[in-house]
């Protein structure tokens, strides 16, 4: 921790910067279905991913889906497109994904 930032605190950072970086990770791997951007749809999903030591994805399952199975497969599909999750340090993570449309 930073001088005067207490452990809890400091735990909490650790774990939305490991989020943030999967997060660029999975952006990187994440298509908009073109028959949700043709039909208006928008949707937020959060998957549970599991990792092995390493930070390898051993899998990746919905947590809370959106309600739209086309965002829903598009995110695991992404999840899984990223491989590993290199310095994660942890064994599971939830990972919220946005659909937006612009």
């Amino acid at each position: 921790p930073a001088p005067g930032e207490d452990a809890g605190l400091a735990a909490l950072r650790a774990v939305a910067a490991r989020q943030r970086a999967a997060q660029r990770k999975l952006a990187q791997h994440l298509f908009y279905p073109p028959e949700a951007v043709a039909a208006g749809i928008e949707g937020e999903v959060h998957l549970l991913l599991t990792l092995d030591a390493a930070g390898n994805l051993i899998e990746a399952q919905v947590a809370s889906g959106s309600g739209h199975p086309a965002l829903d497969r598009a995110a695991i599909d992404a999840a899984y497109a990223m491989r590993r999750l290199p310095g994660a340090g942890v064994r599971e993570l939830i990972l919220p994904v946005l659909f937006r449309l612009e």
